[in-house]
């Protein structure tokens, strides 16, 4: 067992003692904290927010930067919570999801079914809870260079049905388990190598985004559903919208269009709750 392993292993032991409530608390105080002190992030976190929304106050970006870094650190508490969920009588007091009956008619096409997500508010406890409320989600993560901590995320995120694919070799069990008639999850939301990437708009500005929700839509004609995990008052409420429309074209150019189709719905979402984006992540980092 690593340190960093060790570590978590102890702090959620710890967190599950406590209630939901008390998580996010102690979780935001976290965030709130490493925003006076990771510079770095901090400045990254700025800049983006100016690149984003050049007509606001600097105040502005600053209140949304630290309110973002307390959503992350509130998403990490909550995730090592998260092992209480399964023991609620109402678990939909915690995560409630908009149309969860959305993904469950795109599943009854019986292509499987792609869900694309993001950084939005606690991403971690949306596919924890899918497979709670009945429709296990295969999601795709990057694996840690720690193992054992890797390993102890993974328990984490498996504990309710939630299976979890490794980034890296990822593709053709995928694309078995959407032609098995399974959910898949990705995170596209970040930046992305360039050789690996297209660049489509976002906030004005061309991004470097992984192309793998459109790919895997061609090669297998699974629907692609938009979903998003919106903070509320205690709790969050997951908007699962319906199968988006697919744009015409083929070959790249299909690719481009779905991959932008999907990124301005994510924009529209920031947009609206700037403060539940990662912006903390150097989004525009690669340059086309």
């Amino acid at each position: 067992m690593s340190i960093a392993s060790f570590i978590v292993d102890r702090v959620s032991r710890r967190a599950q003692r406590w209630s939901f409530a008390t998580a996010g608390q102690r979780g935001a105080g976290l965030g709130r904290l490493l925003y006076r002190l990771d510079r770095r992030h901090r400045q990254v976190a700025l800049r983006n927010l100016a690149i984003a929304f050049p007509d606001r106050e600097p105040s502005w970006h600053e209140q949304v930067a630290r309110s973002s870094f307390a959503q992350a650190g509130r998403t990490i508490m909550e995730l090592l919570w998260s092992p209480r969920l399964a023991t609620l009588d109402q678990p939909s007091e915690i995560v409630k999801f908009d149309s969860l009956d959305n993904l469950r008619q795109a599943l009854a096409g019986g292509k499987g079914a792609i869900v694309a997500t993001a950084h939005v508010g606690n991403w971690e406890l949306m596919g924890i809870a899918a497979a709670h409320f009945g429709i296990p989600l295969i999601s795709i993560a990057r694996t840690l260079d720690d193992p054992a901590l890797d390993a102890r995320l993974i328990d984490l995120r498996t504990r309710t049905g939630q299976r979890i694919f490794a980034k890296r070799n990822a593709l053709r069990p995928t694309l078995r388990a959407l032609r098995a008639g399974d959910a898949v999850a990705l995170l596209s939301d970040q930046n992305t190598l360039r050789r690996e990437a297209v660049f489509v708009p976002y906030f004005g500005r061309l991004a470097a985004t992984t192309p793998a929700v459109a790919h895997l839509h061609l090669r297998t004609g699974a629907p692609i559903l938009n979903a998003f995990s919106i903070p509320e008052e205690g709790r969050y409420r997951v908007i699962l919208e319906p199968p988006m429309e697919i744009p015409e074209g083929d070959g790249d150019e299909a690719v481009t269009a779905i991959t932008a189709a999907i990124t301005a719905k994510l924009e529209h979402y920031v947009r609206a709750h700037p403060e539940a984006w990662l912006w903390m992540h150097d989004r525009w980092r690669e340059r086309p």
